[in-house]
């Protein structure tokens, strides 16, 4: 028996030779990137970029999956490369700690990546990461807001310009038309339900967070079965 059998019966061969192969960025490792990194990591995804800038916080553990009580306080992208070991030895983790702007992509070259998970909660970053998919013309999806909701059955991937009653991203659609670009071209991952309270910091269970990384990983994996 091999970790991919399972994988195998449901993709074929084929499909997972193609995930071996296979880059994918990860941009946030928090409850939406972690879940997503922990899905594409467990399907066997060949090389996956974990980038984040921060440590792992006490209060992240009530609903991020990639930590436990002993990654407190440590780098959140050597953390995630750690879990990644404990689950399997034949995907190649890439941890990069840094703030994603349009002045850092370009130290960074992910060309390579066959597709890229905006799973941040700025959105400068978010525009900065928009603008660079569109122009190496990699694949992204881009994470809306998942606070501040409990139910998981609403999640949904759709283009930005049809999404509805998210404030992150009624933001980042007026910020993206101040740039010129076209809302209909950008493909994301929201919440149905509107949110159910709101306040300084969003307020967040481990359920609506992993749906959607759940959903951005399968997602994800279908594009590169069928590539």
């Amino acid at each position: 028996m091999s970790i991919d059998d399972r994988t195998t019966l449901l993709l074929g061969e084929e499909g997972v030779k193609k995930l071996h192969g296979a880059t994918v960025a990860i941009f946030g490792l928090g409850g939406v990137g972690g879940t997503a990194f922990e899905a594409l990591l467990r399907a066997g995804v060949g090389t996956i970029y974990a980038i984040d800038r921060d440590v792992v916080d006490e209060s992240n553990l009530n609903r991020q999956i990639l930590y436990v009580r002993e990654d407190v306080g440590k780098e959140k992208d050597l953390a995630a490369q750690k879990r990644a070991a404990s689950i399997r030895d034949d995907v190649k983790v890439i941890p990069e700690n840094y703030s994603v702007s349009e002045e850092t992509l370009v130290l960074h070259d992910y060309t390579k990546c066959d597709y890229l998970l905006d799973c941040l909660d700025d959105i400068r970053a978010k525009v900065a990461l928009i603008k660079y998919s569109k122009e190496h013309a990699i694949p992204l999806i881009v994470s809306l807001g998942m606070g501040n909701r409990l139910d998981s059955t609403q999640i949904q991937i759709i283009k930005l310009d049809k999404t509805e009653g998210d404030p992150l991203a009624k933001k980042l659609r007026s910020t993206l038309r101040d740039e010129k670009l076209n809302l209909s071209t950008i493909l994301c991952v929201c919440s149905k339900e509107l949110p159910l309270t709101k306040g300084p910091k969003p307020a967040s269970l481990m359920m609506v967070p992993s749906a959607a990384g759940l959903a951005m990983a399968g997602w994800v994996i279908d594009f590169l079965e069928k590539k």
